[in-house]
C-alpha cells in the first residue's frame, strides 16, 4: 500500500491511498519541545534508527502477510524508547527488522484522516539499542520552518537515499519533487536536510506521493508530527522527546 493524492486544478488533495508495501507469501521541536542525545547500551543485539526497514507480519486467510515501512524518529516519552513511523503501517503485534529480530510493539497510532496525517508509535523492547544516527551523521536538530525551494532527503527502506526540493509548503502536508523517490516500503521515512555542523535537521516523514503531480512526494511536517504525538499518545503527562546526535 501507498498513499496516492490526486488533485483536482484547485491543487487540493482529494484522496488518500496508503504508502506501506504489504506482500502475501504462499499459503504463508515543536515550541517547548525537548531533545536529548540517544541512549547507548553495551552491544545491543538490534539497534533502531531513523531510515531502517520495519516490519510487521500477521496471518489472513491462512497466509503470512507481511507489511513493510520505515522508521523516522527514534525518541522516549517518559521512560519508555519508541520509534515513530508514519500512522497507516499501523497493526497490532510485534514489529521486527528486515530479518525478522523483534524490535517491539506497535503501541498506539493516530490513523490517516484526510487530509490530516497521523502516526505509529512502535514501543521498543528492553535490550532494543536506540540511535539517531543514520550512518554518516545523525539528526541533530529540527527544521520547524522548511521553505520553497529548499533542498530535502530522504532514507527509505524501499528507494533508499534519495534528494528533491520542496515545491509546496503549509501546516498539514510538504510537497516535494518526484526526485525525492516514494514507493512501497518508503512510509513512515525520514525526511531531513543537511546542516552546517555536518549532520541533519529534521523535516518529517514520507507519507505518500502524488499520482497526478507526476509522483511528488507528500512529507508530514514535523510540527504536525510532533504536536499530534503529544495530542494523541500513549500519555499528556510526558512529552515525546526525540532522539539527537
Amino acid at each position: 500500500m501507498f498513499s496516492v493524492f490526486r488533485r483536482r486544478r484547485s491543487r487540493r488533495p482529494l484522496s488518500v491511498t496508503v504508502c506501506a508495501v504489504v506482500a502475501a507469501f504462499g499459503t504463508a521541536l515543536i515550541p517547548g519541545s525537548t531533545a536529548v542525545a540517544a541512549p547507548t547500551a553495551a552491544a545491543p543485539a538490534v539497534t533502531v534508527y531513523p531510515g531502517m526497514e520495519i516490519r510487521h507480519t500477521e496471518i489472513a486467510d491462512g497466509k503470512a502477510v507481511t507489511t513493510r515501512c520505515t522508521v523516522g524518529l527514534t525518541g522516549s516519552i517518559g521512560s519508555a524508547q519508541y520509534a515513530v513511523t508514519a500512522g497507516h503501517c499501523y497493526h497490532q503485534g510485534i514489529v521486527t527488522d528486515k530479518v525478522g529480530n523483534p524490535i517491539g510493539w506497535f503501541e498506539t497510532h493516530r490513523p490517516d484522516e484526510g487530509l490530516k496525517f497521523g502516526f505509529g508509535l512502535i514501543r521498543l523492547y528492553d535490550g532494543i539499542g536506540v540511535a539517531a544516527s543514520m550512518g554518516r551523521f545523525g539528526l541533530s536538530t529540527v527544521d520547524m520552518k522548511p521553505q520553497l525551494g529548499q533542498e530535502i532527503c530522504k532514507i527509505g527502506a524501499t528507494t533508499g537515499w534519495t534528494c528533491g526540493s520542496i515545491t509546496e509548503a503549509n501546516e498539514e502536508w510538504l510537497y516535494a519533487t518526484n526526485a525525492l523517490g516514494a514507493e512501497a516500503g518508503d512510509s513512515g521515512a525520514v525526511v531531513y536536510r543537511q546542516t552546517a555542523d555536518g549532520h541533519a535537521a529534521f523535516v518529517g516523514i514520507l507519507v505518500a506521493y502524488d499520482d497526478a503531480q507526476g509522483r511528488s512526494a507528500v512529507v508530514e511536517p514535523a510540527a504536525l508530527l510532533f504536536d499530534q504525538i503529544d495530542r494523541y499518545g500513549p500519555t499528556r503527562e510526558n512529552q515525546f522527546v526525540w532522539y539527537r546526535v
